[in-house]
């Protein structure tokens, strides 16, 4: 019998997820909730506009309509319990409780946790008070990295270059609007990296790698300006090196993903449930191959998730089958147990995002993306969009992605930017008066 299956988020990742899901020939249908105008156009998707943080009308919904599993998308519901409540209820869910999820929703326990579980980590310290961090600062070697220590959608971190930054970053962030509590760290430097994990339902007896992927947070070329929730991402990152240097590294963030796993059950071992969902470990390799863990997420990143799924597009792998660890006679298909990058396709993700993104922005243009010809290697996934008389208008920072899939790196990054110059922007709904200077990309996602 086929199931259906409810995705939870409005951006991107959700977006892709649902794509992936809604080709398992195990699903009947895919309900996003909200969703946005991609999944709106997406055959075998309806979204469904139910506030996620009603979680009694989200319970109504999935007994009403036989659902068979929830995925969960972005972090807030995770970090509000959504999971505990719908298991409470019998109700199949895939995503870390709020016990486990706190292992993103704060910083300081995140860093804390690394700490005790002899997870290699940046050095830093923890302030409440202002002028603590200031006088702190003052002392520190700069750049220097200030996190705030709850969730911020990707704007709670500044990479600051001078004291006078900081400072400002210490009277922002350490305020009632973001967190009682900052992190400052030292700066770390080298290749950054995304590796995330599928901790499936059958008892998280072991976890699936997904293909390691980089994203580009920072807002502008050479990753400079404002960090973001991501710009871009590619797959296949690590360039350089040989085969058994990659497996070294491979075998040094599987230790860490064990110790992760291990520790935080062993933390909620009151609870007695196990890590269950996405985990995202971010990390940064310096250049001695010695890794760092920069962060974790409780979830799948965005912009990766739509590398990502448009990777596992051109396998034969099931996303779904992937989530409940049912049996996947195809995984060498991901060839993680080779370790070697050629011959396994890249993909390159580049996000259309509004002119003065993460700061102030415009909503409310509109998008023609009709001279992009979409097909298993080139696929456009919404994030800030919703449907006005079908047509494309802008609710975000962060519009769309482009993405492109290739043989080899140098294609895949043609391809892609090739594409998202087609896109045409429009102030008025009547699609009469072009400006293109609403919206701006990245020109070195890749390089």
């Amino acid at each position: 019998m086929k199931k259906n299956i409810l995705v939870i988020g409005q951006g991107g990742r959700e977006h892709a997820i649902a794509w992936k899901i809604s080709k398992s020939p195990k699903v009947q249908n895919v309900f996003v909730c909200p969703g946005n105008a991609g999944t709106a156009l997406e055959k075998n998707i309806e979204n469904i506009y139910i506030d996620i943080s009603d979680t009694t009308s989200l319970l109504d919904f999935v007994e009403k309509n036989n659902i068979f599993m929830t995925i969960i998308g972005p972090e807030g519901p995770l970090v509000n319990g959504i999971v505990n409540k719908f298991t409470e209820q019998g109700l199949k869910i895939f995503g870390p409780t709020k016990e486990h999820a706190i292992l993103e929703g704060s910083k300081v326990f995140s860093k804390e946790f690394m700490k005790n579980y002899d997870i290699p980590t940046s050095d830093y310290e923890m302030f409440s008070d202002k002028a603590e961090a200031k006088s702190y600062i003052s002392t520190k070697k700069h750049p220097i990295v200030i996190k705030a220590d709850g969730l911020a959608a990707g704007k709670g971190v500044v990479v600051s270059s001078s004291i006078e930054e900081s400072n400002n970053a210490i009277d922002k962030l350490l305020s009632a609007a973001h967190s009682d509590f900052i992190v400052i760290e030292e700066f770390l430097s080298g290749q950054e990296l995304s590796a995330i994990y599928i901790c499936n339902y059958k008892g998280c007896t072991y976890e699936i790698g997904l293909p390691w992927t980089k994203d580009y947070k920072s807002r502008d070329e050479y990753n400079s300006g404002p960090n973001t929730g991501g710009m871009g991402a590619v797959s296949h990152p690590l360039s350089y090196g040989h085969k058994n240097e990659i497996y070294k590294l491979y075998q040094d963030i599987e230790k860490v993903l064990v110790k992760t796993i291990n520790g935080i059950n062993d933390y909620n071992k009151k609870s007695k449930t196990k890590y269950l969902g996405f985990l995202y470990i971010g990390l940064m390799i310096d250049s001695a191959n010695k890794i760092k863990v920069l962060e974790y997420n409780c979830r799948m990143g965005d912009p990766e998730t739509q590398n990502l799924m448009l990777v596992l597009e051109n396998t034969s792998i099931d996303f779904l089958d992937m989530i409940l660890n049912d049996p996947i006679t195809n995984i060498q298909d991901l060839n993680i147990a080779n370790f070697d990058q050629d011959g396994q396709g890249y993909c390159c993700t580049i996000v259309l995002a509004a002119k003065g993104y993460p700061e102030a922005y415009e909503k409310g243009f509109y998008i023609d993306t009709k001279d992009i010809i979409e097909n298993e290697n080139i696929k456009i996934f919404h994030a800030g969009t919703m449907l006005d008389d079908n047509k494309i208008c802008s609710t975000g920072g962060r519009i769309l992605t482009v993405n492109a899939y290739a043989e080899n790196k140098e294609k895949a990054i043609n391809i892609a930017y090739e594409n998202i110059r087609k896109i045409r922007v429009f102030q008025d709904k009547n699609m009469s008066i072009e400006n293109n200077n609403l919206v701006f990309f990245r020109e070195d996602i890749g390089g």
